[in-house]
């Protein structure tokens, strides 16, 4: 073995971490064996899809074939996501699935590629949102592949994905970043948050760089964290804490969560209307509902989607504050120290919390969930 197949290449471009992969895929691409249908595995928010663009640079190039300049006019549209040769495909339908039309009008796009460089790359993004009549529409196209052309599949969940798919396909499995590599990603693309909401959203996301900025861009992150610590207070003191009315700490942290994101969605709705409006030269009219609300109390009624956000907010936020507290660590700051349980109780209070998202998704009635979960969490906690 040589010492550029120690150590192939820089990092591809805009990658960050996963330096084992990245290794493999430049020595693929130097001894031009790279795989033409690859998955790439790994949780949600550690950079696949960063990952799959930075495989696209070293593919398409023209300056620094086999690893991408990062800086060169290709190499820059594909980062945009502008470049012909590069196709993603998305999920379009109902569910969060990728249509059959999706993916017939993609295996089209890629039987006339390459367009205008030396590959055609598809990037399935997320593979097991393909279902058994797209998944067909693609199977031929990934199994009888022509010269040039290249699938990227990303997923967070293996066993979602077609065995038809997942069979044609090369896996690697991507781990989570290093603390380091996420605090620079955060630091890079939301330098205008507060350095302690900053730090505090690296400490959370459990090395994914898409998580903690989530956490450091959510508007609604304090009224969550506050959520949390009178969730966890609720479920300790069992049903005299979880039914103790709207007025008590449990309840009125969760409506002031709710009207949190209420209020930035609504915020959100409106600059992009005023943002359509100057593109149109449009003048903006007023919404005669919208100012009899103003008129009133000033608080919209929520949604029950917003409402599953909250509610999946909190499951999230207390499974990372669990997960730290396994790995002997503080967890969430602030977080009540009401006792110091044991390591199999923690795993069981994961479990709970993490059936708690998969039961919202399918129940309307959200504060029923939460009630019913923290009467579970405090029986846990009995025992």
């Amino acid at each position: 073995m040589t010492s550029a197949e120690i150590q192939p290449s820089p990092a591809f471009p805009g990658v960050r971490g996963h330096h084992e992969a990245q290794a493999m895929l430049a020595r693929a691409l130097a001894r031009g064996q790279l795989h033409h249908a690859i998955m790439l595995i790994g949780p949600r928010g550690i950079g696949k899809a960063t990952l799959a663009r930075g495989l696209a640079c070293a593919l398409l190039c023209p300056r620094a074939p086999g690893r991408g300049c990062g800086e060169c006019p290709v190499c820059r549209r594909i980062q945009a996501g502008a470049h012909p040769d590069v196709d993603w495909l998305l999920p379009e339908g109902s569910g969060g699935q990728i249509t059959i039309d999706s993916a017939r009008a993609c295996h089209v796009r890629q039987a006339g590629g390459p367009y205008e460089g030396a590959a055609y790359v598809v990037v399935v993004d997320p593979a097991d949102a393909l279902n058994e009549y797209s998944g067909n529409a693609l199977l031929k196209a990934i199994e009888e592949p022509r010269p040039g052309i290249h699938f990227i599949l990303l997923t967070t969940n293996m066993q979602g994905v077609l065995p038809t798919i997942l069979s044609r396909t090369l896996p690697i499995r991507l781990g989570r970043l290093d603390d380091a590599d996420v605090a620079a990603i955060v630091d890079a693309r939301a330098a205008e948050v507060a350095d302690e909401r900053r730090r505090m959203a690296v400490l959370l996301a459990e090395g994914s760089a898409g998580v903690a900025m989530e956490l450091a861009l959510d508007p609604a992150l304090d009224r969550c964290l506050a959520l949390v610590r009178e969730a966890m207070r609720a479920a300790a003191a069992g049903p005299r804490g979880i039914f103790a009315g709207e007025r008590s700490p449990l309840w009125e942290s969760y409506n002031a969560a709710i009207q949190e994101v209420v209020s930035a969605e609504a915020a959100a709705a409106a600059e992009a209307a005023a943002d359509e409006a100057a593109a149109s030269g449009k003048k903006k009219r007023s919404s005669k509902k919208k100012d009899a609300a103003d008129k009133g109390d000033g608080k919209a009624k929520a949604s029950a989607a917003q409402q599953r956000w909250v509610a999946s907010r909190l499951a999230e936020l207390w499974v990372l504050h669990l997960r730290e507290r396994l790995r002997g660590r503080p967890g969430l700051p602030g977080a009540p120290r009401l006792a110091d349980p044991p390591p199999a109780e923690l795993v069981r209070r994961l479990a709970v919390l993490q059936e708690l998202t998969q039961r919202i998704s399918r129940n309307a009635n959200v504060r029923l969930i939460l009630e019913e979960t923290l009467l579970e969490l405090g029986q846990a906690s009995a025992h």
